[in-house]
């Protein structure tokens, strides 16, 4: 794998631009087939997914600024090019999570928007979409794996990102797939799924996933705690929130019974 993209009629297409491009009309059909199926209000899901996504860009840049600190230039802070470039830089996808998570509770406080029928109707899209963004990251090196010559192994040559001329562990297509799993099986039983369930659900399994994920990474920004990276720590934190959260939905119903 040799390049960032490729030149299509004269036009050079990105790879990442392409796959996030994908994952958007890939979700269209599936937004459609949902809204039929929930009948939701088209406006409320328009200020869901606004605020969703700014939350999610700026949460998702604030947390790779954070992580990415050593590669910081401090003193060229003041050069607006330079800052450009760190603007079109990376993004982590764990910050975007936070982001996504805040935006519905100022959704159902500020707007007052009844959030159940949309988050059954559409935490499949969430998965999806990152699947594609993780293909997107194979195909440029971002986020790439630990070296590894077995099956499956990738050999970047003109990678910006990723360690040229080396056999690595496709990371990157394993968390694409388990991305797919998760969206599969969500869209299939979202009607079965009551309250925040789907939301549980996909926090529950990315956070134990994306741990494990993390002993093959092998990308220079793997800052934390003994061993331990960033998006460990969060991962752990996350788990632990929405056990607290299952365990009282459950002691909740226990009790009403």
């Amino acid at each position: 794998m040799n390049q960032i993209g490729f030149y299509f009629f004269g036009y050079f297409i990105a790879y990442y631009g392409l796959m996030l491009v994908l994952g958007i009309l890939i979700n269209i059909p599936i937004i459609y087939i949902q809204a039929k199926r929930f009948k939701v209000v088209i406006n409320d899901f328009i200020i869901i997914c606004a605020l969703a996504a700014l939350l999610g860009i700026i949460f998702a840049k604030m947390l790779y600024l954070i992580t990415s600190y050593e590669h910081i230039d401090f003193m060229k802070l003041n050069d607006l090019s330079y800052i450009n470039s760190l603007m079109n830089g990376g993004f982590v996808f764990l910050g975007g999570v936070i982001g996504f998570l805040l935006s519905l509770f100022f959704c159902a406080k500020i707007f007052q928007i009844n959030l159940q029928p949309y988050i059954q109707a559409y935490m499949c899209c969430l998965p999806l979409g990152h699947m594609f963004g993780r293909i997107g990251c194979y195909l440029v090196g971002c986020c790439y794996g630990i070296p590894y010559a077995g099956v499956l192994s990738v050999k970047y040559t003109h990678s910006p990102f990723a360690p040229n001329g080396v056999d690595l562990f496709p990371v990157q297509l394993l968390e694409a797939f388990i991305d797919f799993l998760l969206a599969f099986f969500i869209f299939l039983f979202s009607k079965k799924l009551e309250k925040y369930a789907a939301l549980q659900l996909y926090l529950l399994i990315y956070s134990i996933s994306r741990f494990f994920l993390e002993f093959l990474r092998y990308d220079e920004v793997r800052n934390g705690i003994a061993g331990v990276s960033t998006s460990q720590i969060l991962c752990i934190l996350l788990f632990v929130i929405v056990s607290v959260c299952l365990f009282s939905d459950f002691h909740l119903l226990k009790k009403q019974k």
